[in-house]
């Protein structure tokens, strides 16, 4: 019940990020993969990309795929180390707050993809 025991990452330009989400969302439904979750960041302070779980219908394999702009993936990849310790609860105030801080100015340099934002949530 693991909801990430595998977990892709697909990048895309800029420019082209939202048409190309779309279009590999589509294409991983009809070669038969169910998506159970799709959660959209392109809203958030402290890590931007849409985050998806899907299924494998013929081996119920759940996985993970992450879609990312090389900018991104690349704040995703920087600031992977604050996440870890913020999901650890083993803080003072302080240090999360420094980290949460750290999160949002490395975020605050992403480019946001035309288009991003309007990618609905599922599940």
């Amino acid at each position: 019940m693991v909801p990430d025991p595998v977990r892709y990452t697909f990048t895309y330009e800029t420019e082209q990020y939202a048409d190309g989400v779309c279009a590999d969302l589509d294409r991983l439904k009809d070669a038969g993969f169910e998506m159970i979750k799709l959660k959209n960041f392109w809203s958030a302070d402290e890590y931007r990309g849409i985050n998806s779980q899907w299924r494998d219908a013929w081996t119920g394999q759940r996985f993970e795929i992450q879609f990312h702009t090389g900018c991104s993936f690349e704040a995703k990849q920087v600031t992977h180390g604050a996440y870890e310790q913020l999901r650890s609860h083993d803080l003072t105030d302080e240090e999360e707050l420094a980290l949460q801080d750290f999160q949002r100015r490395v975020t605050a340099t992403i480019p946001w993809p035309p288009g991003a934002r309007d990618i609905p949530e599922e599940g």
